[in-house]
């Protein structure tokens, strides 16, 4: 097969091939040069995640093409029989319950991901393995455009709902063509792990139900650096749980201030490719912001994690490169509300924008 292109989520990775292109970006072609995400890997992660010392993402740093040939390794979470033994990702630790996308051996990986089929993660053990893949289609969509404007992006609604009006955000996102899953949603929640993260191409943390330890803030960070996709919202009862938000985010940096008090809006949108409109040629006006908190970012990171949104003098909402991923801070929840996204073209926009951006599309080509 020659050289047929396709658009695909940057956070799914694909078995390496002989190919003398140089390796794509994760990071969508704008140069942020974070280095093999398996040097951040470290060992006992990978130990954990049940597979050897290629480290969870395996070749996704250094594959060029997509290789429709069968290997003799098979690759972790790529969703695609390497090996050609009818068993996708095996040896691959999972986080039980959680699925992810998947496609036979044999089959042009070229398909839109929309008519890719899924597979869940069975076992009894604090890890478990990822059962058969089941309902590979052939249907349509793609990230720039067609039935779905989220490309069937996996999308992890991580956190419980907010108020009575955010109780159908869940359903919105899938209306758009996202796969979206909502985990973590109450304080029971078992410690949070590498491989419930890697199942999906972004994260959008909602309103968290516990405080989170110094270890799952790491687990989390290293995910963004090694090419995750993170959307933090807060100011849900304005504010007043927010250190729960703040507790996930200490090892990433930026964050929310928790001692100046919420504020209102609404938010003024500067000029980032989040908040441009839907032609490119502009900036979208303000958008809802009720009782939120500002955002911080520390002196270190602040020439990459900018401002995107402003009330007056203060930011509330930052974005930019971290690592290899990306990371999207807004210091309110009420854009997820179905009063705004239902009435306001703005906000439905700045959502797409916001979902192309942290997890964009990256071209590869099938191998010869």
């Amino acid at each position: 097969m020659r050289f047929a292109r396709f658009l695909l989520p940057a956070l799914l990775v694909f078995g390496a091939c002989d190919c003398s292109d140089p390796a794509p970006s994760r990071d969508g072609g704008r140069g942020v040069d974070g280095g093999d995400p398996r040097d951040a890997q470290p060992d006992s992660a990978r130990a954990d995640l049940g597979h050897d010392d290629a480290g969870p993402r395996d070749a996704g740093a250094d594959a060029a093409c997509v290789s429709t040939a069968c290997g003799t390794t098979e690759r972790c979470f790529d969703g695609i029989d390497n090996d050609c033994d009818g068993t996708l990702d095996e040896d691959c630790g999972c986080a039980i319950g959680s699925t992810t996308r998947c496609i036979p051996a044999g089959t042009d990986p070229s398909l839109a991901l929309c008519s890719w089929g899924e597979m869940s993660c069975v076992g009894s053990d604090e890890f478990g393995m990822w059962g058969p893949c089941m309902g590979t289609g052939t249907g349509t969509g793609g990230g720039d455009g067609g039935t779905s404007p989220y490309g069937c992006r996996r999308i992890g609604i991580m956190g419980a709902p907010g108020a009575n009006p955010s109780s159908n955000f869940q359903t919105w996102l899938e209306t758009q063509g996202a796969i979206a899953t909502r985990f973590h949603a109450d304080a029971g929640a078992t410690t949070l792990q590498r491989a419930e993260l890697e199942t999906f191409d972004l994260v959008i943390v909602d309103w968290l139900q516990r405080v989170y330890s110094a270890e799952e803030s790491t687990t989390l960070a290293e995910w963004v650096r090694d090419g995750g996709a993170l959307m933090v919202m807060t100011g849900h009862d304005s504010g007043s749980t927010a250190d729960r938000h703040v507790s996930l985010l200490t090892a990433l940096g930026p964050s929310f201030d928790l001692s100046a008090g919420p504020i209102n809006g609404p938010a003024v949108l500067v000029a980032h490719p989040t908040t441009a409109t839907a032609d490119g040629t502009g900036t979208l006006p303000p958008i809802s912001f009720f009782g939120g908190l500002r955002t911080t970012v520390p002196a270190a990171l602040s020439a990459d994690i900018v401002p995107i949104a402003v009330i007056g003098s203060v930011t509330v909402g930052v974005a930019g490169p971290f690592g290899m991923g990306h990371v999207l801070l807004f210091g309110d929840e009420w854009i997820e509300f179905d009063s705004e996204w239902s009435a306001m073209p703005s906000i439905v926009q700045f959502w797409l924008n916001t979902v192309r951006w942290l997890s964009p599309d990256v071209a590869l080509p099938v191998c010869e």
